[in-house]
């Protein structure tokens, strides 16, 4: 059988059809940082450092795709938040820009080429794409309701939508224009634009807040990168008929999100990425990562258009033969013999 190259196997699968096999892309973060030796806030803010170690990790487990992952405060560090960086751990909000809302007026879209973090992402992109050529890169831009629960606090926008719904909204228009910004300085990179919008999913937001809020914002991105795809950590169920009908050309789902439903929702429509319970990178046994990756796989790779991936990024403390253990199972029950016997 012909030999394929990681960027042939997502095209196979964006096709509905196969290559040699089901890609395999783990969603890697701070987890490469652990595998070159740096610690979580070089990675943050070196942009060198966390392309290496990205580099590190591809030459070690091969993956089908680069996911180039950050922290989701990215856009709201620049568009005004105050940060803390533990050498250690992923950094937190210190002050929400927006602690008082009337402060939405003074602040302005961040200049990717300047302003915060921002241009150590874009580096570390470039870097990347410029290194890797058999796989596709794929950055993460976070989503407008994402940014705007970070720049407000997730408790202040939920209350907002009752109480000043008025405001949410130019929140949300100034949270998809800072998104649109950064997208296409991305796109710039070579990268291919994914969004993030985990603050969207029903495990904070109602569908109701979804609808009313957040759907009109999403269906704006959509029509400015036209292929874009979105991973929502947390539950999803309710909104899977939403998100597909939006036009997100994959999605990535959460552990807790059905990927029965997803797939009959779905009915080729979408690529869908998922959705290895992330815990079990740490702590679960070798049978019970094989059986998680054969149960993806029967439930939606008989298909095509399926991408074996955790439900979430995978934790940093992840020992490295527990992602070795994914990774082969994924190239053993994704084969192509596996799935024409499906």
């Amino acid at each position: 059988m012909k030999s394929y190259t990681p960027k042939e196997r997502v095209i196979a699968a964006y096709k509905r059809v196969y290559a040699d096999r089901v890609p395999v892309a783990p969603m890697v973060g701070s987890f490469a940082a652990k595998l070159s030796g740096i610690s979580v806030k070089e990675y943050e803010t070196d942009p060198a450092k966390m392309a290496n170690s990205v580099i590190k990790f591809y030459e070690m487990f091969t993956p089908d795709v680069i996911s180039v992952i950050g922290d989701l405060w990215l856009e709201a560090e620049a568009a005004g938040d105050e940060l803390d960086f533990p050498e250690e751990a992923t950094c937190y909000i210190k002050k929400y820009a927006l602690e008082n809302k009337s402060d939405l007026a003074r602040l302005k879209v961040p200049d990717p080429s300047k302003d915060g973090r921002l241009p150590y992402y874009l580096e570390g992109c470039e870097r990347l794409v410029t290194t890797i050529k058999d796989a596709p890169v794929a950055a993460t831009v976070s989503g407008p309701c994402t940014i705007a629960m970070c720049l407000r606090s997730p408790e202040e926008f939920i209350n907002d939508t009752i109480d000043d719904p008025t405001f949410v909204h130019e929140l949300m228009r100034y949270c998809t224009d800072v998104a649109k910004t950064f997208g296409n300085a991305i796109k710039e990179t070579g990268s291919s634009v994914n969004m993030g919008d985990p603050s969207a999913s029903c495990s904070c937001i109602s569908p109701g807040i979804y609808r009313e809020f957040v759907k009109p914002y999403h269906l704006e991105i959509v029509e400015q990168f036209q292929r874009v795809a979105l991973h929502m950590c947390g539950y999803i169920d309710p909104l899977m008929d939403e998100l597909i009908q939006v036009g997100f050309n994959a999605i990535s789902i959460d552990e807790m999100s059905s990927l029965k439903k997803m797939v009959e929702s779905s009915q080729g429509r979408v690529v869908i990425f998922g959705n290895v319970p992330p815990h079990l990178f740490v702590d679960g046994t070798k049978q019970q990562m094989e059986d998680s990756v054969r149960e993806c796989m029967a439930i939606a790779a008989k298909d095509s258009a399926f991408i074996l991936c955790p439900g979430c990024e995978i934790p940093p403390e992840t020992p490295i033969e527990n992602l070795m253990t994914f990774m082969e199972a994924g190239w053993k029950y994704g084969s192509h013999e596996e799935m024409a016997n499906q």
